[in-house]
């Protein structure tokens, strides 16, 4: 399996990469494409994809500070869940030595409790800290998240500096945000 950064000049596997990225998050948690490009072009954000030569196997969208890597996305082929592709990019990316940040929906019915166990036998922990995520588009609302982290659960300290990081930098990235935020 093969990381790589894709570009919209690389029409082909950027369709896909994008296709995949639609169908697999809610419209209030992506980006617009814009605004995925301009993130793209910040050094701390990795949106990367998993290839097996030309077939795309999931994409892991990332952004990386201090000691700090904050899992944004993760998503896998559909035609190939279910074999363990997702773990080896989590793996691939948890194998850093930094602290693992991510956030997943409540726990409302079976796929988000099986999104839970699958991250748990990760060795993700879940934290006991309230989160309230802002809308990546205008005409959403904010969203309640769980935290999740990992190797070990993250201090009440750490927490703050994640959502810190992700109301000074991330949001940058967002529609509406982007236009009320000083310039970089």
């Amino acid at each position: 399996m093969e990381f790589l950064k894709i570009k919209p000049s690389d029409t082909i596997r950027w369709n896909e990469v994008w296709k995949l990225y639609e169908e697999s998050f809610p419209f209030a948690e992506r980006r617009k494409m814009e605004d995925h490009i301009r993130a793209s072009e910040n050094r701390q954000f990795f949106p990367l994809s998993a290839w097996d030569e030309d077939r795309l196997i999931g994409i892991i969208f990332y952004w990386e500070w201090d000691t700090y890597r904050y899992i944004e996305y993760l998503a896998v082929n559909p035609e190939i869940r279910s074999q363990g592709f997702g773990s080896q990019i989590l793996r691939s990316i948890c194998d850093s030595g930094h602290t693992i940040i991510l956030e997943i929906d409540p726990l409302v019915n079976d796929l988000s409790v099986r999104r839970l166990q699958f991250y748990e036998r990760a060795g993700f922990t879940l934290t006991p800290y309230r989160f309230v995520h802002l809308p990546y588009r205008l005409e959403a609302e904010p969203q309640e998240l769980l935290i999740l982290s990992y190797p070990k659960m993250i201090t009440k300290e750490q927490h703050e500096e994640f959502v810190h990081f992700l109301e000074t930098t991330i949001i940058r990235y967002c529609e509406g945000h982007r236009l009320s935020l000083p310039n970089e």
